[in-house]
């Protein structure tokens, strides 16, 4: 989902003050162990960045790091997860980081669709995708709040009712044919399946109570 610089985005999200040489080799350390596993995750080595991950994030707290540095560390964690099958403890992870960043999203006034929170948002649907529960991925996807679900999406924003769902799940969505046929090649596929009229006019029912 575009390209990020996430040593800065760590270090922009984390509040943590240094106050000797000892706390800045700490945290830098965080710092760096956090971008080789983004690194790792770009060449498809995930099993090696989970464990960086999984490090950074069980260090952040101890080291000053704020809650919304660590929510960065759960989300990219959670992808990895989701990716290598785990989609319980993704799960968890996300929507632990979904809390934090929609809250800082608000608290910024952050408006754009490609949001911190609206980035994890996407991840959990993909996790409930996963999972096999289309109900579920498209409730989290709601109005207002989805992005190309393609991970290779170029695109810096895009109004939410330019977004094309799939004709068969219509749960997933796309800013266009380019990344949904990308997406349909590399993930989709496997996870898409037809939704039942019945159970999607129960959601739609439910949402208007």
């Amino acid at each position: 989902m575009g390209t990020f610089n996430y040593t800065f985005q760590l270090m922009q999200a984390s509040g943590k003050t240094v106050t000797s040489s000892h706390d800045a080799a700490s945290y830098m350390d965080l710092v760096h162990r956090y971008n080789d596993a983004i690194g790792l995750m770009k060449i498809n080595r995930l099993h090696e960045a989970e464990i960086l991950l999984r490090d950074v994030l069980n260090r952040q707290s101890h080291a000053g790091f704020d809650e919304l540095a660590i929510a960065l560390t759960q989300n990219e964690l959670g992808r990895v997860l989701r990716h290598l099958g785990a989609l319980d403890e993704a799960l968890e992870l996300l929507t632990k980081a979904l809390e934090v960043r929609d809250r800082a999203d608000e608290a910024a006034g952050s408006c754009i669709a490609l949001r911190d929170g609206n980035l994890t948002r996407n991840e959990i649907a993909k996790v409930y995708e996963a999972m096999g529960d289309c109900t579920k991925a498209l409730a989290i996807r709601e109005p207002g709040k989805r992005i190309c679900s393609n991970e290779a999406c170029e695109a810096f924003d895009y109004l939410d009712g330019e977004l094309l769902a799939c004709s068969r799940c219509k749960c997933v969505f796309y800013c266009g044919k380019t990344c949904q046929r990308h997406d349909w090649k590399t993930r989709h596929k496997l996870l898409c399946q037809e939704v039942k009229m019945e159970k999607m006019l129960v959601w739609e029912w439910d949402q208007q109570v």
